[in-house]
């Protein structure tokens, strides 16, 4: 348990060094969120779809030849090529996070930025606030 009243100059040091290797961590890992790519296929591989770890579609390419699909088979494998994207991209991103030891319910990578910074902002104002007392002595 943390006793603000016995804390040396040491503590403080070693604290800040872990939360800065972190931070660090966390922010190559938001890095890393950010280049999963999940992919489907639908109609025989006539259609691949691109989608990213937070499920937006990004790229969808048709083989001409789909073309000459009736209009609503072609829409159902459109569908399910968008929906193995997605779920390849989910699946990515949570072996990612559940690697690195985090909640893989995150709703999403704007959460987690937001997250991220203002834990830092947090830890910055209590690192000046003792750092402040340590200095007065």
């Amino acid at each position: 348990m943390f006793d603000p009243t016995n804390f040396e100059l040491e503590d403080l040091e070693r604290f800040s060094r872990d939360a800065e290797q972190e931070i660090r961590r966390l922010a190559g890992i938001e890095g890393e969120l950010r280049e999963i790519h999940g992919t489907g296929t639908g109609a025989d591989g006539m259609i691949s779809v691109t989608a990213n770890g937070s499920g937006q579609v990004e790229k969808i390419d048709l083989n001409p030849r789909v073309m000459r699909l009736d209009s609503h088979v072609l829409a159902a494998e459109l569908m399910k090529a968008i929906d193995a994207a997605r779920a390849d991209g989910e699946r990515k991103t949570s072996e990612l996070l559940s690697g690195a030891g985090i909640s893989a319910d995150t709703p999403n990578l704007d959460e987690l930025q937001e997250r991220m910074t203002v834990t830092y902002e947090e830890f910055a104002r209590s690192m000046d606030g003792l750092s402040r007392r340590l200095d007065r002595g």
